[in-house]
């Protein structure tokens, strides 16, 4: 039953014409009163990156019973940052989801990510984030999968809450999913990662492509969404080496 009372973000990085949103957006009607701001056009590998050089415009796209829709001519980020400042500028909303991303953001897309960068900007403000990405690149495809473990999630963290400077990355692969895996991000990186091509007057330019491989040895993510799970990783905003800390203090107090 749909909780009036409860206000859910919605955001993603691929535009708030992206088969991804309207479908979650969808599937989060049930759970409360729904407001996209994405951006008015792709945004894909934005980051966390925001806008601080020029305006940015925010508009009205469609309002209905329990969703209204706004496009934003900014980064994942800055649609965030703007409805919070906007939108939400006299209460937060209880929940923040972005996606669903066409493409997988598993292992060290976690910060090239537009659709993780927009998660995290609610991080920043204590609304608790979710980012939902499928391992599918195509423009149109099945997202029924995607958006029922988005919704099922999202009532998990409208119950329980997430802890401070935490949001959650999921990860869906294509087809039927084998369940839910909780688990670290791969500790990845890529390789091959560009084209060699050539420009109308024979100079080089770089098309980017490549694959992504594990550097460890540990399991985490980007494998097991590979074998069929759907995983679910939580990750901190403050990337403070805590281990290294002691060590590096020592270092100091040393001499260099």
């Amino acid at each position: 039953m749909k909780e009036e009372s409860i206000e859910i973000l919605v955001s993603n990085d691929d535009g708030f014409r992206a088969q991804g949103i309207r479908e979650l957006t969808e599937a989060l009607r049930p759970l409360g009163n729904v407001t996209v701001v994405a951006p008015d056009g792709p945004r894909s590998g934005a980051s966390a990156a925001i806008t601080s050089t020029l305006p940015i415009k925010l508009k009205l796209r469609h309002r209905e019973e329990g969703v209204t829709i706004y496009s934003c001519t900014g980064t994942p980020a800055d649609c965030v940052k703007l409805a919070l400042n906007t939108i939400f500028k006299e209460r937060k909303p209880d929940l923040l989801v972005t996606g669903v991303n066409h493409g997988n953001n598993a292992g060290i897309c976690v910060i090239y990510s537009g659709t993780v960068g927009a998660a995290m900007e609610g991080c920043v403000s204590d609304v608790p984030s979710l980012a939902v990405s499928l391992d599918d690149h195509s423009e149109i495809c099945d997202m029924s999968h995607a958006t029922a473990y988005a919704a099922r999630v999202s009532r998990m963290i409208l119950q329980n809450g997430l802890p401070h400077d935490t949001m959650l990355s999921m990860n869906v692969p294509q087809g039927k999913p084998l369940g839910l895996r909780v688990c670290m991000v791969t500790d990845g990186r890529f390789v091959d990662e560009f084209m060699t091509s050539e420009d109308a007057r024979g100079n080089a330019v770089y098309w980017m492509t490549g694959r992504q491989i594990n550097k460890g040895t540990v399991e985490g993510d980007l494998e097991l969404m590979r074998a069929g799970y759907v995983t679910l990783s939580p990750i901190k905003l403050n990337m403070t080496s805590r281990r290294y800390l002691p060590e590096l203090e020592r270092l100091i107090n040393e001499g260099i």
